[in-house]
């Protein structure tokens, strides 16, 4: 009932988590590297002091006995900076390869993003976001268990990644595994409570369960989230109508329609739930609004139709009706509906 609203998760968001961090060097590994250079390059300069010291003295064993140490130390310090140089090709070899992985997502060429990922893995094989990107990339060539498992080596590195979590349950979602999904969106909100799109996930398979309140319950808690998520609040105020709380509905659907004046569901679900409040003029005000914006969506004549017979307008009621014929879903109901009206007019 609500694949309209509920797809898969947007591709722009699904990119967004990708570029979360693309850091394979621990920044804490790069610390350590200055502190080290830092150190090294006090020792020197301490020596050098004495060493001028020990010369101004006429101190010349002294000042032998520091210079060899100097320059032991001015060696472990190239040797350092080599390394520290060294690394930080390395990282930036291995950024570049994920870069175009990445990028090779944008564009939907999936083949070349997995080799690109795979590059990335074969220099850093603890690289958990080039697995998650290759599980994303997996995934849309429907190749699951190959995403099922990149995804899961993804947590396996990085047990705190919500976004391979959240993902793994797009994932399983798709493939209808519902227990599943909802357990690893779980997961995903246990390492980032501020995941919305997890709850409006979880609301989506409770939906598909025919589970409505727990559904609401889930979109309502991606609404708490984002107060800002139109979707949600469409998706919260559809599950309302499915619970018959259709005054609850009328408030969650006004509220995405405040928030996203352009979203024809949400008119078209709100004119549901006034007609089951027998709130016909205020029904037939948000069909009319859901057409304004999606003049195809025929559907909303359905809710027309219910409007006008509600007021006794028939004949309108009858041109509605007639309207969301022109879908074949809508067709044979619809002529029975339209001999049923034209009785009641004779």
């Amino acid at each position: 009932m609500m694949d309209r609203i509920r797809k898969t998760l947007s591709w722009s968001f699904v990119l967004f988590l990708v570029f979360g961090s693309m850091s394979v060097w621990a920044q804490t590994e790069e610390i350590d590297y200055q502190a080290r250079i830092n150190e090294l390059q006090a020792q020197m300069k301490n020596l050098v002091t004495r060493m001028e010291e020990a010369r101004s003295s006429g101190n010349l064993n002294e000042y032998n006995v520091l210079n060899t140490e100097y320059e032991d130390l001015k060696a472990e310090l190239e040797r350092v900076k080599a390394e520290y140089a060294a690394k930080g090709n390395r990282e930036s070899q291995i950024k570049s390869f994920f870069n175009r992985g990445t990028q090779a997502l944008r564009l939907r060429q999936y083949d070349e993003a997995i080799t690109h990922f795979n590059d990335a893995l074969e220099m850093e094989p603890s690289y958990a976001r080039a697995y998650y990107g290759k599980g994303i990339a997996l995934g849309r060539l429907r190749r699951y268990d190959e995403a099922e498992a990149s995804y899961q080596k993804a947590i396996e590195l990085d047990p705190k990644l919500a976004s391979a979590y959240f993902n793994l349950g797009v994932l399983y979602r798709t493939q209808e595994k519902f227990d599943e999904a909802i357990a690893v969106y779980q997961s995903a909100l246990e390492n980032d409570s501020t995941l919305d799109k997890a709850h409006y996930e979880i609301g989506y398979v409770y939906n598909k369960k025919k589970q409505f309140d727990l559904a609401a319950d889930a979109f309502l808690k991606a609404t708490e989230i984002n107060p800002k998520y139109d979707k949600a609040f469409t998706s919260l105020g559809t599950a309302y109508n499915d619970l018959n709380r259709f005054n609850d509905a009328v408030d969650a659907l006004n509220q995405a329609i405040t928030i996203n004046p352009k979203n024809h569901e949400s008119f078209y679900r709100l004119a549901q739930a006034y007609n089951n409040l027998a709130k016909y003029q205020q029904a037939l005000m948000s069909a009319q609004s859901c057409l304004q914006i999606r003049s195809n969506f025929v559907a909303a004549h359905i809710e027309e139709g219910k409007a006008y017979e509600g007021m006794g307008d028939m004949q309108n009621s009858i041109n509605a009706y007639e309207q969301a014929a022109k879908d074949r879903r809508w067709k044979q109901w619809v002529e029975w509906k339209v001999e049923q009206l034209k009785k009641q007019i004779q």
